[in-house]
């Protein structure tokens, strides 16, 4: 079960990061006014009840006008903390269910509880252990990032200074224009390179993850590891839970 989690997790993980690379590419690809009519024309269904006005060329005009790129970003950066927070509630969860932790609640807890589990773990490569306190780093940013985004209308505020993981040996990470953009209140600023960085930092801490909890508490001391599990990637699967387009 706990295999089943990481997996369910590093394959929605690599899905997200395929979805939001077609979508930038069908974007760039295209001009704004190619879009327009395949939109709603006029109105569009607000709710079950509500009927809302809107102009389609205006919305895809804003859009492009604010950048694909950086709104395609925003969204995929709170997907990809969603996905590391369930999962870590999951592995939390099961071994709380086994008596051989304490349960957990809330991402920040979840994430300070999982980097005591991987402080001392040894049996990965060098340059990923010498990366970890920083690979550590980069996912409490991305939460707080997360927060800002969901909490205060995509702009920085105190709490992404104020809020952090700070516990001696995680190295702490912060978006180079966050002091200024605290004090101005400014939007978060992301593009599809900070997206893939925080990308790789997550998937390459839950493969970590999952190797120091199958070793610390099931006895299990060889990693999971694509080559020898003879594991592609399996896109079908991954983006929508079937084997193929057929099933």
């Amino acid at each position: 079960e706990i295999e089943a989690i990481f997996t369910t997790a590093d394959d929605q993980m690599q899905g997200l990061w395929g979805l939001h690379r077609c979508l930038k590419a069908a974007t760039d690809s295209t001009v704004p006014e190619a879009l327009i009519p395949h939109l709603p024309q006029g109105t569009f269904r607000l709710t079950h009840y509500w009927v809302r006005g809107y102009d389609p060329s205006g919305m895809v005009h804003a859009m492009y006008d604010t950048g694909i790129d950086f709104l395609l970003s925003r969204s995929s950066l709170v997907s990809l903390v969603t996905i590391c927070e369930a999962a870590l509630r999951r592995f939390n969860d099961r071994l709380a269910d086994l008596r051989r932790c304490v349960k957990k609640d809330g991402n920040k807890r979840l994430l300070s509880w999982a980097f005591e589990l991987v402080r001392d773990y040894s049996s990965s490569s060098p340059e990923m252990l010498a990366r970890l306190p920083e690979t550590c780093g980069d996912l409490d940013n991305a939460r707080r990032l997360r927060n800002c985004i969901v909490h205060n209308n995509g702009a920085y505020d105190a709490m992404y200074h104020s809020d952090l993981i700070n516990d001696g040996w995680v190295k702490i990470q912060y978006e180079k224009d966050s002091g200024p953009g605290v004090t101005r209140r400014d939007k978060i600023f992301l593009q599809t390179e900070r997206f893939e960085h925080f990308s790789r930092s997550h998937i390459e801490f839950l493969h970590i993850l999952h190797n120091a909890i199958q070793l610390d508490f099931f006895g299990h001391g060889i990693g999971y590891n694509y080559a020898e599990e003879s594991k592609g990637i399996e896109w079908y699967r991954i983006l929508s839970g079937r084997k193929s387009v057929d099933m």
